[in-house]
């Protein structure tokens, strides 16, 4: 069973939309939807924004069903020059980028770090070259935090210059699974791009194409043999 975390509700329809047999159940604030998609069975839960959202709902996610992989699903802003809206980052590691010790631990306490894991970065990485989406392997680097001003931005690559892309729920996400030894991946698609002038797309419409985009993505995603 593949285990899917969405922090917005058109993410979580989206997939539900593709899925078979779908049940669903209310744990506190979370909601999970279970079911068949292609050739796995799969749950999804709503967790809303935030690490702590996403921290609770990995964790009951892990407790509560025999998950084997948990994929974090959702939007992003990239970090990169030479990344555009839409496209794909494709998780190697997971970085707590607001996680700081480093006034009793040094620089070793700077940021919390996780892999992904390496099937599950190879599995996205065909499906991305089959379904012609553009996209990259990087660093998610996570903090509660929308990434806007200048100061924050210097900050976040002064520190982490190789991160991709900056959200709120990926790495909270890879600690809870690290912590329950199940592998995991976060697939974000860049809602903007920090160095860019303005954004090509209102937001309304870019979150309902990005949500159809990545329910392609994953029902691609869960073909056995692929």
């Amino acid at each position: 069973m593949i285990g899917l975390i969405a922090a917005m509700k058109s993410e979580i329809d989206a997939v539900t939309a593709k899925m078979s047999e779908v049940k669903t159940t209310q744990v506190g604030k979370v909601e999970f939807r279970e079911g068949q998609l292609q050739d796995e069975q799969i749950v999804i839960a709503l967790s809303g924004v935030g690490k702590v959202n996403a921290a609770m709902a990995s964790t009951l996610m892990c407790h509560l069903y025999p998950i084997d992989a948990l994929l974090s699903i959702g939007v992003a802003g990239g970090l990169q020059d030479e990344q555009e809206v839409s496209d794909l980052v494709i998780s190697d590691y997971a970085v707590q980028v607001d996680f700081d010790t480093s006034a009793i631990d040094g620089p070793s306490g700077i940021g919390m770090k996780f892999e992904a894991d390496p099937n599950l970065v190879n599995r996205a990485k065909q499906v991305a070259q089959k379904t012609n989406l553009p996209w990259r392997v990087g660093t998610v680097a996570t903090q509660d935090l929308f990434l806007a001003a200048k100061e924050d931005y210097e900050y976040l690559m002064s520190r982490f210059p190789q991160a991709a892309c900056n959200e709120m729920e990926g790495a909270s996400v890879a600690q809870v699974a690290s912590s329950f030894g199940v592998p995991f991946l976060i697939l974000r698609t860049l809602s903007d791009v920090v160095t860019h002038e303005g954004n090509p797309m209102e937001f309304s419409t870019f979150e309902k194409q990005a949500a159809k985009q990545v329910a392609e993505f994953f029902e691609e995603f869960c073909k056995k043999g692929e």
